[in-house]
């Protein structure tokens, strides 16, 4: 049998990467990134259904064209999905947080369901890591 999954890939800056570990703030809880990206790129997954990231108004949330791509923590039944795969630049698995600005290639599966076209996330190779700092509220700097 035949496998006709259909990949894509893209390469951009990450925000907000939740890859190794989901993020648990809402439901239901996703593995998911942000990518910033080119007008050519952005045309391409636009083509395919894709739509950019936007504020709850409807105005482009970013300067650059940026997409968000999740795949859920869970299945339907409950048990515990894969994480997407993380590599370095030399295909080596690692277990980080990748932080904002890192230079990264997306590995996408794009999917038509009830709501529109999404895309499942797959992996992420970091390609310049930007490490990921948590803010500190004693050493804020004005």
């Amino acid at each position: 049998m035949e496998d006709k999954t259909m990949y894509e890939y893209l390469d951009g800056k990450s925000m907000y990467a939740n890859v190794t570990t989901p993020n648990r703030r809402f439901e239901p809880h996703k593995y998911q990134i942000v990518v910033l990206t080119d007008e050519d790129t952005a045309n391409r997954l636009e083509g395919l259904g894709l739509k950019q990231v936007r504020t709850r108004d409807g105005q482009l949330k970013y300067d650059e064209p940026a997409f968000s791509f999740s795949k859920q923590a869970n299945r339907k039944d409950g048990t515990p999905n894969d994480a997407p795969k993380l590599v370095d630049s030399e295909g080596n698995s690692i277990d980080m947080s990748v932080g904002n600005g890192s230079t990264v290639r997306v590995k996408i599966k794009p999917y038509t369901g009830t709501y529109g076209t999404f895309a499942e996330l797959m992996a992420v190779k970091v390609l310049n890591l930007v490490e990921y700092a948590e803010e500190d509220s004693d050493n804020e700097e004005f």
